[in-house]
């Protein structure tokens, strides 16, 4: 077995995936994402990102979805006959109305 075929072997038993790369922080805390990882994952300067800690003491970047996207993911999800237009801005109102205690 070679070595990069090794390694790619491990990443995937560990969850790494197929694209690593090393980051670095910079004096103020902040990383920089390399060109080809934006590329790929289509990020441009703007997007907003999902961090999450997980119990490994890993970190998870996520694209978060921006307003249009989400709305398509939601059409034809409602399927109740209803003369009213259903918006994003509805679908907030209802989760904000509706949200647990």
């Amino acid at each position: 077995m070679t070595l990069s075929k090794f390694i790619n072997t491990m990443g995937k038993i560990m969850g790494m995936g197929m694209t690593m790369g090393k980051i670095e922080l910079d004096d103020r805390g902040r990383i920089t994402i390399p060109a080809d990882i934006r590329e790929k994952l289509a990020l441009k300067s703007g997007d907003k990102l999902s961090v999450r800690i997980e119990s490994d003491n890993s970190i998870t970047l996520r694209k978060s979805p921006s307003l249009n996207e989400i709305e398509k993911e939601l059409v034809g999800c409602i399927t109740h006959p209803t003369s009213k237009k259903i918006t994003v801005e509805s679908i907030k109102g209802i989760w904000k109305t509706n949200k647990p205690k």
